[in-house]
């Protein structure tokens, strides 16, 4: 699954803080733990060694004193074992009742060595720092032995990994809150120049894309995706000149192939054969002759100079001149074209509506199937007066019809590019009824037919 660009990067910001949180949480934890040990094994090795020169040099009583203030008050504990390990005298914690140290620390400390070591004592089984310390007294060996609890350590770490467990989610939290933010803020020229960039279509291409005043990437991508509408802007231009121009070069040669082939077709020593090639080469001089008309049209529109001559126009009469020269391809079908509806006029261009309503009729000839059904119909109504042109083909997919009347737009399956469509008639058919104020649309249902319609207003805009 891909997420935005901001909800990654504030991905990124919450795992890198994450980590490092945890990281600098568990080396608190592990230095503060440390250093308040260290703290506690200084205060025992000078307790225990105090205590121990005490008590050997003036014994039992100068052992309680000497304990009493070299070893920290609350939670201190210090004896004296024999050899055995039986306890001879006790101060402080209660757990000083018992032997604090491993028999193997005490063996050892009576052997004469000196030990620190972390011991579980009493029932609750809590940790203590003991130092076991050798002495001599009265001729006999016996070790001293002074202890510190670590529940002071342990309660201040505690507090710490407390404190880190509810500041850290909450720096987590603000530092991604923050972190949103600020991508947001960074990328919002970015969402802009998106917008912006959308709305730029074929039509449209002389628009630009606000540069931001921040002399940065963004700005640098901006101005960049300006030099690059310019080349396509300036490439589209130079596709449309030539061909425009290219269109003016075949219109003149085609219209006098197709009057040469009328004047062959009326003569009468031509055999069957010969006529039938000429009428096929004819009609497809139309066909030709019409497909340039239609690009030379959308040359106009491109340029802005689709100019009109409008003037009364009957409805009927228009569909009767545009059906006339298709009637062929219908024959050759064997589709049958009606023309029908009332006699309705309109203020037209007698051309364009002519190229209009030749494509809708040349469109469903094209697309429905041999031995079929084509109706144009004219109409009016209070407001709009127009043609209907329907067939019985394949019909529309329902995500097509949206897209019908766009440029090179073909469907695919029946109505494809084996049909001979270039894609343009009924995108022509747009502009012309958008340039009368008009309008086009197409109701279709797959296998069933369709129906296209031609509306332009009663009363034309000024």
């Amino acid at each position: 699954m891909s997420f935005p660009i901001r909800t990654r990067l504030t991905a990124w910001y919450a795992a890198v803080l994450a980590v490092v949180v945890v990281t600098l949480g568990a080396y608190l934890v592990v230095r503060l733990r440390s250093d308040l040990q260290a703290a506690v094994d200084r205060d025992v090795r000078q307790g225990a060694a105090t205590v121990a020169g005490a008590y050997a040099a003036q014994g039992t009583n100068e052992f309680l004193e000497v304990a009493e203030t070299a070893l920290p008050s609350g939670g201190s504990a210090a004896q004296v074992l024999d050899a055995d390990g039986r306890v001879l005298l006790t101060y402080g914690d209660v757990v000083s009742a018992r032997q604090m140290v491993p028999a193997a620390v005490r063996a050892g400390a009576v052997a004469g060595r000196t030990e620190l070591l972390t011991v579980r004592l009493g029932n609750s089984e809590q940790r203590f720092r003991a130092m076991a310390v050798p002495v001599r007294r009265l001729g006999r060996r016996e070790v001293v032995v002074a202890a510190e609890t670590l529940a002071n350590v342990e309660r201040s770490v505690d507090r710490v990994i407390v404190l880190l467990l509810f500041a850290g989610p909450a720096a987590l939290a603000a530092t991604a809150l923050g972190g949103w933010w600020l991508a947001r803020k960074a990328l919002l020229p970015v969402e802009r120049m998106i917008s912006q960039a959308e709305d730029i279509g074929i039509d449209h291409l002389a628009e630009r894309i606000a540069v931001p005043r921040a002399q940065d990437e963004i700005g640098h991508l901006a101005v960049t995706l300006n030099a690059m509408l310019d080349r396509l802007e300036r490439g589209v231009d130079e596709k449309h000149r030539l061909i425009a121009d290219a269109s003016h070069e075949l219109r003149t040669p085609l219209a006098v192939m197709g009057a040469e082939l009328d004047v062959t077709l009326r003569g009468g020593e031509l055999t069957h054969d010969a006529r039938a090639v000429l009428q096929s080469v004819r009609e497809e001089v139309g066909r030709m002759g019409r497909t340039i008309d239609n690009i030379l049209t959308l040359a106009e529109v491109d340029e802005g100079r689709l100019g009109l001559l409008p003037q009364r126009v009957g409805i009927r009469d228009a569909i009767d001149a545009a059906v006339r020269p298709l009637q062929p391809l219908a024959d050759a079908k064997r589709l049958q074209l009606d023309v029908g509806g009332t006699g309705c006029q309109a203020q037209a261009d007698p051309h364009r509506l002519h190229q209009a309503i030749s494509n809708f009729v040349e469109n469903a000839i094209k697309y429905t199937h041999p031995d079929g059904h084509v109706r144009v119909t004219a109409w009016c109504s209070a407001e709009e007066v127009g043609v209907t042109v329907a067939d019985d083909g394949p019909g529309i997919p329902p995500e097509a019809c949206a897209h019908i009347f766009d440029r090179f737009y073909r469907v695919d399956g029946s109505r494809g590019r084996d049909n001979g469509g270039s894609g343009l008639g009924l995108a022509i058919c747009r502009e012309i009824a958008g340039a009368h104020g008009g309008r086009v649309s197409v109701d279709s249902e797959e296998g069933a037919g369709s129906t296209f319609t031609l509306a332009l207003p009663r009363d034309p805009p000024v």
